[in-house]
């Protein structure tokens, strides 16, 4: 029988198939296990299809290993996988960091944009493709910075939820940036915002709310478990039954996502909507949708005394 969302079981199909693939292969050609090796994007979201490149950057854990090599070869394994690489000037074309400075200066003058960038993806989708105790390494050392011993339990996980709300609101100030000023396509990334960097947003805001009301180890525990899970299974686990409409909505997005006419016409369009074609003006009003649907859902899930409603407007 056909499942009831065909288009994002076939998207997580495709994508273990594929990260299957990586991990098996990864441990010929890496040569330390002091780095590992990180899926981001549509991969590490399982939503993926043949059409999708594979974000990625390493992380280490010794600052005077250099796994340049290993990067090489890494990227020698796309073209024999079926894989797509990532573009030249991407965020995420081979990117290398230290386990420790992902912690460090956390909202300081260091703390550029495509550092916050891999940091909150790397929480948010990321998953491991080699080395997976080192990756769980990470993640618990950022959990412990962001999760201090000192929190109470009525105190929702602010910080987190600061650098969340900062993170999402620089990719919506830097689309116009980029659109604008460097020419990126406009229709793909304003499409894209509408709805997986919306999730990835609004599934972080989930998490964070799940920590009300507990002390600071359930937090943190509460944090480990709901950040190992996709955006679209925090969705389903969180908000139960009630999330059917939004994942309706979502499995449409990545039903036209896997087109490549689709696909085409979205790199195409323009902001100029005298010129947009009814297709994407379809897909942007189900956009529309998906936004009033996660909204609806926020005060389904939390009623209204929770203390995530404050925090995301203070």
């Amino acid at each position: 029988m056909e499942s009831k969302f065909a288009a994002i079981e076939e998207a997580k199909n495709y994508t273990d198939a594929k990260i299957h693939l990586l991990r098996s292969r990864l441990p010929a050609i890496m040569k330390s296990d002091c780095v590992s090796v990180v899926a981001v994007g549509s991969f590490g979201r399982k939503e993926a299809s043949a059409l999708s490149d594979l974000d990625f950057f390493f992380i280490k854990d010794r600052e005077d290993y250099s796994p340049d090599d290993e990067v090489q070869a890494f990227r020698g394994l796309f073209e024999e996988l079926g894989i797509k690489t990532p573009s030249k000037d991407g965020a995420f074309n081979s990117e290398i960091e230290l386990c420790s400075e992902m912690s460090r200066n956390v909202g300081g003058f260091e703390d550029k944009s495509e550092k916050l960038t891999r940091r909150l993806l790397f929480l948010l989708e990321g998953d491991w493709l080699y080395n997976e105790e080192l990756f769980n390494k990470a993640l618990d050392q950022l959990i412990r910075h962001y999760v201090r011993e000192t929190i109470t339990e009525h105190q929702l996980c602010r910080f987190l939820l600061n650098d969340l709300i900062r993170y999402y609101r620089t990719i919506c100030v830097d689309f116009e940036c980029k659109t604008y000023e460097h020419g990126k396509p406009w229709g793909d990334r304003n499409i894209k915002l509408q709805f997986s960097r919306k999730l990835l947003y609004f599934s972080g805001i989930l998490v964070v709310a799940e920590t009300a009301q507990q002390n600071w180890q359930a937090k943190r525990e509460i944090l480990k478990t709901y950040l190992r899970l996709t955006p679209l299974e925090r969705l389903k686990r969180i908000c139960g039954i009630q999330a059917e409409k939004a994942l309706d909505i979502y499995d449409d997005f990545l039903r036209q996502l896997s087109s490549s006419d689709v696909r085409a016409m979205l790199t195409a369009t323009t902001e100029d909507r005298n010129k947009q074609s009814p297709e994407f003006k379809t897909l942007k009003n189900k956009g529309h949708q998906f936004t009033s649907e996660l909204s609806r859902l926020l005060t389904a899930t939390y009623d209204v005394s929770h203390p995530v409603h404050t925090a995301i407007r203070f």
